[in-house]
């Protein structure tokens, strides 16, 4: 009896544990992290995405598409670029992230599937406003040491107005 008590506690414990890592104050947390550290190009910025992670962005842009296809390290690359541009350029950016969806899956809520919308407003002296507006889609995945991500599929459109 003593043993099935305890194995009992720890199943709650885990159940409960992974209500509160998939639930959307902790989620939406976490992920504002992973985009603090990118936007700085801070060390770590890449440990919250999985070896194996798979990335798909595409960004419209009145020039055409750019896009950001592969693994970890393409990933990584991009996320380089990007902040080290943020860092020389000093411009003035706002960043609205709103969750769209949530759906823990896996029992006992191994993963989940978070989708958002991010619009971002971008100012720099002497040029024109640059809004973008991304749908993402993320694939989570728990890890005994976390949370981390392994999969990313986006679609952004940039628009410039004066």
């Amino acid at each position: 009896m003593n043993k099935f008590y305890w194995a009992g506690i720890l199943m709650a414990a885990f159940y409960g544990h992974s209500r509160f890592v998939f639930s959307e104050p902790a989620m939406m947390s976490w992920m504002q992290k992973q985009q603090n550290l990118a936007l700085k190009g801070a060390d770590g910025m890449c440990d919250a995405y999985a070896q194996d992670v798979k990335v798909s962005l595409r960004m419209q842009t009145e020039r055409g598409e750019a896009a950001v296809e592969g693994g970890k390290e393409d990933l990584c690359n991009h996320l380089k670029d990007a902040s080290a541009a943020l860092r020389v350029t000093q411009p003035s950016l706002n960043i609205n992230n709103e969750l769209l969806s949530l759906e823990p899956s896996g029992f006992p809520w191994m993963s989940a599937t978070v989708k958002m919308r991010q619009t971002s407003t971008l100012q720099m002296r002497g040029a024109p406003l640059m809004t973008e507006v991304s749908d993402s889609t993320y694939v989570v995945k728990r890890t005994f040491e976390g949370r981390q991500i392994s999969s990313i599929d986006g679609d952004s459109t940039v628009s410039l107005s004066r």
